[in-house]
Protein backbone atom coordinates (compact mmCIF):
# COMPACT_ATOMS: atom_id res chain seq x y z
CA UNK A 1 0.00 0.00 0.00
CA UNK A 2 1.22 3.66 -0.67
CA UNK A 3 0.20 6.57 1.43
CA UNK A 4 1.55 10.47 0.82
CA UNK A 5 2.88 11.86 3.57
CA UNK A 6 4.23 15.51 3.68
CA UNK A 7 5.15 15.84 -0.38
CA UNK A 8 6.61 12.32 -0.64
CA UNK A 9 4.79 8.59 -1.63
CA UNK A 10 5.33 5.94 1.20
CA UNK A 11 5.41 2.14 1.12
CA UNK A 12 3.77 0.96 4.26
CA UNK A 13 3.05 -2.72 4.59
CA UNK A 14 1.20 -4.66 7.02
CA UNK A 15 3.18 -5.08 11.01
CA UNK A 16 5.13 -7.29 11.92
CA UNK A 17 3.21 -9.26 14.86
CA UNK A 18 5.08 -7.55 17.29
CA UNK A 19 3.63 -4.43 16.84
CA UNK A 20 0.06 -5.89 16.01
CA UNK A 21 0.26 -7.26 19.58
CA UNK A 22 1.71 -3.98 21.12
CA UNK A 23 -1.63 -2.70 19.41
CA UNK A 24 -3.58 -4.99 20.88
CA UNK A 25 -1.61 -4.98 24.48
CA UNK A 26 -2.65 -0.96 24.50
CA UNK A 27 -6.10 -1.60 23.38
CA UNK A 28 -6.63 -4.33 26.03
CA UNK A 29 -5.20 -2.12 28.53
CA UNK A 30 -7.19 0.74 28.14
CA UNK A 31 -10.35 -1.49 27.72
CA UNK A 32 -11.17 -0.41 24.36
CA UNK A 33 -12.66 -3.08 21.95
CA UNK A 34 -12.47 -2.70 18.23
CA UNK A 35 -16.40 -1.25 18.05
CA UNK A 36 -15.29 0.85 20.45
CA UNK A 37 -11.89 2.73 19.21
CA UNK A 38 -9.74 0.11 18.32
CA UNK A 39 -10.50 -1.20 14.54
CA UNK A 40 -6.67 0.53 13.69
CA UNK A 41 -4.64 -1.37 11.17
CA UNK A 42 -0.90 -1.01 12.37
CA UNK A 43 1.78 -0.66 9.39
CA UNK A 44 5.02 -0.32 9.14
CA UNK A 45 6.80 2.09 6.77
CA UNK A 46 9.83 4.01 6.19
CA UNK A 47 9.01 7.68 7.25
CA UNK A 48 11.95 9.09 9.13
CA UNK A 49 12.32 7.16 11.89
CA UNK A 50 8.99 8.61 13.04
CA UNK A 51 5.28 6.82 13.60
CA UNK A 52 1.58 8.06 12.79
CA UNK A 53 -1.92 7.93 13.16
CA UNK A 54 -3.66 8.35 9.94
CA UNK A 55 -6.48 7.70 7.67
CA UNK A 56 -5.71 5.18 4.71
CA UNK A 57 -8.26 4.52 1.87
CA UNK A 58 -11.17 5.50 4.92
CA UNK A 59 -9.40 2.78 7.32
CA UNK A 60 -7.82 3.92 10.64
CA UNK A 61 -4.17 3.49 10.32
CA UNK A 62 -1.06 3.45 12.91
CA UNK A 63 1.96 3.68 10.79
CA UNK A 64 5.48 2.70 12.67
CA UNK A 65 9.25 3.20 11.05
CA UNK A 66 10.93 0.06 12.85
CA UNK A 67 13.82 1.93 13.00
CA UNK A 68 12.70 3.45 15.66
CA UNK A 69 12.78 0.43 17.57
CA UNK A 70 17.00 0.36 18.07
CA UNK A 71 16.84 3.87 19.55
CA UNK A 72 13.89 3.27 22.22
CA UNK A 73 13.48 -0.28 23.01
CA UNK A 74 10.79 -2.45 23.05
CA UNK A 75 8.70 -0.21 26.32
CA UNK A 76 9.65 2.79 24.18
CA UNK A 77 8.21 1.74 21.15
CA UNK A 78 4.89 0.36 22.82
CA UNK A 79 4.42 4.12 24.29
CA UNK A 80 5.06 5.50 20.52
CA UNK A 81 2.22 3.32 19.03
CA UNK A 82 -0.20 3.97 22.53
CA UNK A 83 0.48 7.83 21.79
CA UNK A 84 -0.82 7.33 18.07
CA UNK A 85 -3.61 5.33 19.37
CA UNK A 86 -4.08 8.35 21.45
CA UNK A 87 -4.76 10.42 18.43
CA UNK A 88 -7.18 8.22 16.99
CA UNK A 89 -8.78 7.77 20.17
CA UNK A 90 -9.69 11.64 20.88
CA UNK A 91 -10.04 11.70 17.10
CA UNK A 92 -7.45 13.91 16.22
CA UNK A 93 -7.02 13.06 13.03
CA UNK A 94 -10.87 13.83 11.90
CA UNK A 95 -11.05 16.99 13.82
CA UNK A 96 -9.96 20.55 13.16
CA UNK A 97 -10.49 21.75 16.44
CA UNK A 98 -7.89 22.54 18.96
CA UNK A 99 -4.09 23.45 18.34
CA UNK A 100 -1.75 20.64 17.44
CA UNK A 101 0.30 20.96 20.47
CA UNK A 102 -2.31 20.46 22.67
CA UNK A 103 -3.30 17.12 20.43
CA UNK A 104 0.21 15.80 20.89
CA UNK A 105 -0.04 16.49 24.59
CA UNK A 106 -3.30 14.21 25.46
CA UNK A 107 -2.26 11.80 22.98
CA UNK A 108 1.33 11.90 25.38
CA UNK A 109 -1.21 11.23 28.34
CA UNK A 110 -3.36 8.79 26.65
CA UNK A 111 -0.32 6.65 26.26
CA UNK A 112 1.04 7.32 29.63
CA UNK A 113 -2.06 5.99 31.06
CA UNK A 114 -2.00 3.06 28.52
CA UNK A 115 1.70 2.09 30.08
CA UNK A 116 0.65 2.11 33.22
CA UNK A 117 -2.52 0.05 33.11
CA UNK A 118 -0.17 -2.11 30.72
CA UNK A 119 1.95 -2.66 34.01
CA UNK A 120 5.05 -0.56 32.65
CA UNK A 121 7.22 1.83 35.33
CA UNK A 122 7.17 5.20 34.22
CA UNK A 123 10.97 4.89 33.50
CA UNK A 124 9.85 2.69 30.37
CA UNK A 125 6.93 4.87 29.26
CA UNK A 126 9.21 7.96 29.29
CA UNK A 127 11.97 5.62 27.07
CA UNK A 128 10.89 7.54 24.24
CA UNK A 129 11.36 11.07 25.08
CA UNK A 130 14.83 10.85 23.50
CA UNK A 131 13.80 10.92 19.85
CA UNK A 132 11.92 14.03 20.78
CA UNK A 133 12.65 17.56 20.38
CA UNK A 134 14.19 19.74 23.22
CA UNK A 135 12.41 22.59 21.74
CA UNK A 136 8.64 22.98 20.80
CA UNK A 137 7.80 23.20 17.30
CA UNK A 138 3.99 24.66 15.71
CA UNK A 139 3.24 21.28 15.88
CA UNK A 140 4.94 19.71 18.32
CA UNK A 141 5.49 20.78 22.33
CA UNK A 142 9.25 20.49 23.89
CA UNK A 143 10.25 17.65 25.08
CA UNK A 144 10.00 18.43 28.77
CA UNK A 145 6.17 19.56 28.32
CA UNK A 146 5.71 15.93 27.01
CA UNK A 147 7.65 14.24 29.60
CA UNK A 148 4.94 15.87 32.02
CA UNK A 149 2.11 14.94 30.27
CA UNK A 150 3.43 11.41 30.17
CA UNK A 151 3.84 11.46 33.23
CA UNK A 152 0.72 12.70 34.27
CA UNK A 153 -0.86 10.61 32.51
CA UNK A 154 1.21 7.51 34.19
CA UNK A 155 0.46 9.01 37.36
CA UNK A 156 -3.79 9.25 36.96
CA UNK A 157 -4.33 6.66 34.90
CA UNK A 158 -8.13 7.46 35.11
CA UNK A 159 -7.45 10.79 33.22
CA UNK A 160 -6.18 9.01 29.64
CA UNK A 161 -9.38 9.15 28.00
CA UNK A 162 -10.31 12.29 28.96
CA UNK A 163 -8.27 13.78 25.43
CA UNK A 164 -7.51 17.08 26.98
CA UNK A 165 -3.84 18.67 26.88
Amino acid sequence: MHMVTGDQNVFITPAFEDYSYILFDLCDAMNLKVSEGCNIYPMNGSIGKNAIATIEDGNRVIVYDRELSPLVGYPGAMMIIGHELGHHFCHHISDGRGSQPDKELAADRFAGSAMRKAGFKLDDALAMLSVLDERPSKSHPARADRAVSITDGWNHPETGKECRP
